[in-house]
């Protein structure tokens, strides 16, 4: 079990750095959010109840029945097909800050003011987190999580993955996913509300590291979130991009043609599914996107609105969304065994 860090002046707000929050008449600071990132898959999520209090269970068409041509005077010989069940797990994700009564009633005009930016900054914190493990989440090395993208298409010759061709160095992926009831959705535990979740904790005792008691007050903020891909055939990864490849031009030796590669990747995706494909790629990828849609003849890229919003790219009829959770550091996968 994770050792529980204690209450010091490292994870809690001291008297002396409170002056930081604020300017001399006692208003907030604009405080620039330098960590914030961009993580719209968290926007495109469609959310559906849990079939579990601790995950959600799908059963799948595994195989079909055997076929036979008659012949007259023979029988048909009995068959059936094949199903299978999986179940994708829900995590708790949370977050927690402890404030001493005493700096309260210092402070108490600006104590409101204070909460709700340090609100907002664990409210960033977590969406960075859950974005992270929707890309990255593995059960076998983290089993208090959820079980992401990368562990579901490890693999270079994996079905629905397209082999960028890195061996070594430092990799990304573009993933594109098709949301949907029986496709890839979030999922909630049963018998619960969907979405994070705050809640102010009123005056209690709280323990420093020396085991002595003080009157606190504290927010808990809690988000129990899990990812169920219904449809392995809705997901696609390009994997193994060299990420020091991406500024090469068109031409250059180890030139990355990400239009080829995403062409393979689209056509993967049921037809019938394919015009709900939402890419997710980071900030180099996005890049090098653009940089390629220059060149001449090219139009597979595209600029138009999604959801009203401001103009983004389209690929292949689809849109691309920059998500920073998308590492530039993966290690090349290898193929499966």
């Amino acid at each position: 079990m994770a050792k529980i860090p204690a209450i010091t002046a490292a994870n809690v707000r001291t008297l002396m750095d409170w002056g930081q929050f604020f300017k001399k008449d006692g208003r907030p600071v604009d405080i620039i959010e330098l960590m914030n990132q961009e993580d719209t898959i968290l926007d495109d999520i469609l959310w559906r109840e849990a079939t579990d209090y601790d995950g959600h269970r799908t059963t799948i068409r595994a195989g079909l029945p055997q076929i036979y041509w008659k012949r007259l005077y023979r029988g048909t010989p009995v068959s059936k097909s094949q199903v299978t069940a999986i179940k994708d797990p829900v995590g708790m994700l949370e977050g927690r800050s402890v404030l001493d009564v005493k700096l309260l009633e210092i402070h108490q005009s600006q104590a409101k003011a204070y909460r709700e930016g340090e609100a907002r900054a664990f409210t960033e914190a977590m969406r960075q987190e859950l974005a992270t493990a929707i890309f990255y989440g593995d059960i076998k090395g983290n089993p208090d999580g959820i079980h992401g993208l990368d562990p579901r298409y490890a693999f270079k010759n994996a079905p629905q993955v397209v082999d960028a061709g890195a061996a070594s160095g430092n990799c990304t992926s573009m993933f594109g996913v098709v949301w949907g009831e029986n496709e890839v959705t979030g999922i909630f535990p049963k018998d619960s509300v969907a979405g994070l979740k705050h809640k102010a904790i009123p005056e209690y005792d709280a323990y420093d590291d020396a085991g002595d008691a003080f009157r606190a007050v504290g927010d808990l903020f809690s988000w129990h979130v899990g990812l169920s891909v219904r449809d392995w055939r809705c997901v696609v990864r390009v994997c193994n991009i060299p990420v020091a490849n991406l500024e090469l031009a068109k031409g250059d030796a180890g030139f990355v043609d990400l239009h080829r590669l995403t062409i393979k990747a689209k056509n993967m995706i049921p037809p019938e599914k394919r015009a709900r494909l939402k890419w997710y790629v980071n900030q180099e990828v996005m890049t090098a996107l653009e940089l390629q849609s220059s060149d001449a003849g090219n139009v597979h890229l595209q600029y138009g609105d999604l959801f009203k919003s401001k103009p983004i790219p389209y690929l292949h009829g689809a849109p691309v969304r920059q998500n920073d959770a998308i590492l530039t550091t993966e290690t090349p996968l290898a193929a499966a065994s």
